[in-house]
């Protein structure tokens, strides 16, 4: 029966074990040599080499929406379910907060305070394949348009997570009709984390 025997070559570059085993098994033909710093080095850039991560969610491949929640009895609330829905072909991760800014009428951008909490819970990873959606809660206080504080918008921009892009959100009701005006007091947004499902991101009426 004929055995195979491994060859030096096979065995060169694998560590220190392997070391080892080349002067076990291939000590027996010829003169012992130990390996050299370049198989050695060779070795640790190969195992070094990063592998390739899944990109972060730009504003180029998502289309958001923000849709209005009943907020039953609680006086000047305001409550909304962010949704952010891939788009694009690529699978691609969301990590965090949405940043948002108000919108005007006239089409320019109108400042707001934004408050993060980790509300349903702290951030986490959300991979997005193409099609995919992650969800965040929105709340705020409502105000009276005659209050010179308070700020009347025509819809909102939000910035992904990590972003320095905004895209304009479509906001509807729960009847999925568009809402053309909200008002927010000067208090602002309170915004949670993105999660995989819509299951407790939208914010308890008096939360």
């Amino acid at each position: 029966m004929n055995v195979h025997k491994p060859s030096c070559s096979s065995v060169i570059g694998t560590g220190t074990l392997a070391a080892t085993l080349l002067l076990t098994v291939c000590g027996t033909a010829g003169a012992q040599t130990p390996p050299t710093a370049v198989d050695k080095a060779t070795t640790a850039t190969a195992a070094a080499a990063p592998r390739s991560a899944t990109p972060r969610c730009t504003a180029d491949d998502l289309a958001a929406t923000v849709q209005l929640q009943n907020t039953g009895s609680a006086k000047n609330a305001g409550s909304a379910m962010v949704m952010l829905q891939n788009k694009g072909s690529r699978t691609c991760t969301l990590r965090g907060y949405p940043g948002f800014a108000g919108l005007l009428a006239n089409n320019r951008s109108d400042r707001l305070a934004v408050k993060r909490v980790p509300h349903p819970g702290p951030p986490m990873r959300v991979t997005l394949k193409p099609g995919a959606t992650a969800f965040a809660g929105l709340k705020w206080t409502t105000c009276q348009k005659s209050d010179k504080n308070c700020h009347v918008i025509a819809g909102l921009r939000l910035t992904p997570p990590d972003g320095n892009r905004q895209l304009t959100a479509k906001v509807v009701g729960l009847n999925g009709q568009a809402v053309t005006q909200l008002t927010v007091s000067a208090a602002g947004l309170t915004t949670g984390t993105l999660q995989p499902t819509s299951q407790g991101v939208v914010f308890a009426p008096g939360s």
